[in-house]
């Protein structure tokens, strides 16, 4: 079974984006200057900075993923709604 939804309930869905050129270089020089943080301010900073930036992250993805769930919900609710009036 290879479908949307069984992906969606599975877990399976894959959202990730490829990234291109430009957005590398970018992470390149974000790494390279986390690297003069880190020289500045020690592991156990750059550990602790890291940890709340993935809480933060990972709720800003769940924010991401309820808002555009919302929109798909209204979008078929609108779809359904023009299409029997």
């Amino acid at each position: 079974m290879n479908s949307l939804l069984y992906q969606l309930y599975t877990g399976d869905y894959d959202t990730t984006l490829e990234r291109d050129k430009r957005q590398r270089e970018l992470d390149r020089k974000i790494y390279d200057e986390w690297e003069k943080v880190q020289k500045m301010f020690g592991d156990s900073f750059m550990d602790r900075l890291f940890e709340l930036e993935g809480e933060r992250e990972e709720l800003r993805e769940f924010l991401y993923f309820r808002k555009g769930f919302s929109l798909g919900i209204q979008l078929i609710l609108e779809a359904l709604t023009s299409a029997t009036a």
